[in-house]
C-alpha cells in the first residue's frame, strides 16, 4: 500500500513539474538555450583537442615508443656563413650511425610525396605517400594482411611497387583484390604488391595515418617526387630505452662529424626521442584540457544561474500555488522535490541539445579534408557519460537554493499574501 502510494505522490510531482514548465515555454527554452550553448562548446573542444592528442599519439607510436627521430633543420642559418650549403640527410649516413653507434638494432630513412592517386576507376588526394628503406616495415612493427612487403632487390633498384594502407586500399578499390592492381601517382604507375592490416578502429570509422599510407621504396619516392636522394627524416630504434640520451650525443657527433666532411654549414639537426616527445605533447594538451574545461565551465556556471533565476522568479510567481498545496496536505519534501525536477528537466533538456549539435558538429568535420583523419574531432563515449554527470551536477545545483526556498514557504503568509 506504501509503494502503490509513494508511486502516486511521484506522479503528482512529476506531472505538476512539467506543467509548470509548460507554462513558462519561452524562459523555460532560453534557460536551456544557455545550457546547450555551455555543453556543445565544452563537448566540442574537447572533441577537437582529444583528436589532437591521438593524431599526436599516432604520429609517435606509429614508430614505437623506444624510438630515435632525426630532422634537418634547413631554415636555421649560419651566422658566420648565411649563404652555405644547407644541411641534409643521406641514407649513407644512416647506415653510418646504425654502424657506429651501438645502441641501435634497427633503422629507417624516409621521405614524403604529394599527389592525387588514381586508379582506373577511382581517386583519392588526402593519402600520405612515403618512401622508406628496407628496414622500414620492421621499425614501423606493421602487420601484413595481404599480397607481400617490397623485396630487398626493389629496394635497391628503385622497383615502383607499393604497399597500401587499409583505409586507402579500400578508398581505392573498394570490393575489388587490389594486390596486383596499377594505381598511379601523378603520371607515374606503380603496381600493388601488398595490403596492410588495420591500425585504427574500422567500425568506429577511426583510421591511423599508418592506415592512409602508401608505402614505396625510397629510390622511387625520390625518383619520383624529390629530384634527389636526401632524407626527410631517419628513424633509429634503440636496442634500450635507458640508453637514448647517451644514444642522442653519440649520433649527433657522427652527423656533425658527416655534414663537415660534405661541406655543409647551414642548419642543424634536430634529435629527439619519441618517450620524451610524447611526454611533452601530452603535457601540453592535458594542459589544453584543462583550459577548455575551465572556459567550459564558465559557460555553465551563467547557464546555471539563468536556471536559477527562472526557478527563483517561479517560486515568487506561485507563492499562492504553493501555499494551497502546503494547506491540503503538501510536504515541504514534495514541493523541494518538483523545484529540484524542473531545474533537471531544464539543464538535461538544453545538455541534450547541446551534445547532439556537437556530434552533428563533428560529423561535418569528417568532409574536410584538410583534417587529418586521425585528428578529426570524436566524441567518446566517457565525455558524453561526463557530460550528462556535469549537467546533473548544475541542476541540483542550480535547483536545490530554489527548491529550498519553495519548500519553505508557510501556507498561511502565501495565502494572506496573495
Amino acid at each position: 500500500m506504501r509503494i502503490v502510494a509513494s508511486s502516486v505522490i511521484a506522479r503528482n510531482i512529476l506531472s505538476e513539474a512539467f506543467a509548470s514548465l509548460r507554462g513558462r515555454r519561452l524562459q523555460v527554452a532560453l534557460s536551456s538555450f544557455g545550457i546547450a550553448t555551455g555543453i556543445a562548446a565544452v563537448v566540442l573542444l574537447v572533441a577537437i583537442v582529444s583528436g589532437m592528442h591521438r593524431y599526436a599519439i599516432e604520429q609517435f607510436s606509429s614508430v614505437g615508443g623506444d624510438i630515435i627521430r632525426v630532422t634537418a633543420n634547413t631554415f636555421e642559418r649560419n651566422a658566420r656563413d648565411p649563404r652555405g650549403f644547407p644541411v641534409t640527410l643521406q641514407p649513407s649516413d644512416m647506415e653510418t650511425v646504425l654502424r657506429t653507434v651501438n645502441h641501435y638494432d634497427a633503422a629507417l630513412a624516409e621521405n614524403f610525396g604529394q599527389g592525387i592517386i588514381r586508379t582506373a576507376k577511382r581517386t583519392s588526394q588526402d593519402a600520405s605517400i612515403r618512401g622508406i628503406t628496407s628496414q622500414g616495415f620492421d621499425v614501423r612493427d606493421v602487420h601484413l594482411e595481404r599480397g607481400r612487403f617490397i623485396l630487398e632487390s626493389e629496394y635497391e633498384m628503385g622497383t615502383r611497387v607499393a604497399v597500401l594502407g587499409a583505409d586507402i586500399a579500400q578508398d581505392l578499390f573498394a570490393d575489388e583484390a587490389p594486390i596486383g592492381q596499377t594505381i598511379f601517382m601523378g603520371q607515374w604507375p606503380y603496381q600493388v604488391i601488398g595490403v596492410l592490416g588495420w591500425v585504427g578502429d574500422p567500425n568506429a570509422g577511426d583510421s591511423s595515418q599508418e592506415d592512409r599510407s602508401i608505402f614505396i621504396p625510397f629510390r622511387a619516392c625520390a625518383a619520383t617526387f624529390r629530384g634527389s636522394e636526401s632524407a626527410g627524416s631517419f628513424y633509429f630504434r634503440l636496442k634500450d630505452p635507458d640508453n637514448s640520451a647517451r644514444a642522442i650525443t653519440d649520433t649527433r657527433a657522427i652527423l656533425e662529424g658527416l655534414r663537415k666532411q660534405r661541406g655543409e654549414t647551414s642548419g642543424s639537426f634536430n634529435i629527439v626521442s619519441n618517450i620524451e616527445r610524447m611526454a611533452e605533447m601530452n603535457l601540453v594538451l592535458n594542459a589544453i584540457k584543462m583550459v577548455v574545461g575551465l572556459v567550459g565551465g564558465i559557460g555553465l556556471f551563467v547557464g546555471a544561474v539563468g536556471v536559477a533565476n527562472v526557478l527563483l522568479v517561479s517560486v515568487r510567481e506561485r507563492r499562492a500555488e504553493i501555499g494551497t498545496r502546503r494547506a491540503v496536505g503538501a510536504t515541504r519534501r514534495a514541493i523541494f522535490a518538483g523545484f529540484l525536477i524542473e531545474a533537471l528537466a531544464m539543464t538535461m533538456t538544453g545538455g541534450v541539445v547541446g551534445i547532439a549539435v556537437a556530434w552533428g558538429l563533428t560529423k561535418i568535420a569528417l568532409f574536410i579534408p584538410s583534417v587529418p583523419a586521425g585528428a578529426r574531432p570524436h566524441i567518446s563515449l566517457v565525455t558524453a557519460i561526463s557530460a550528462l554527470a556535469i549537467l546533473t551536477a548544475v541542476g541540483l545545483v542550480a535547483g536545490v537554493w530554489p527548491a529550498r526556498r519553495a519548500a519553505a514557504v508557510f501556507p498561511a503568509e502565501a495565502l494572506r499574501a496573495d
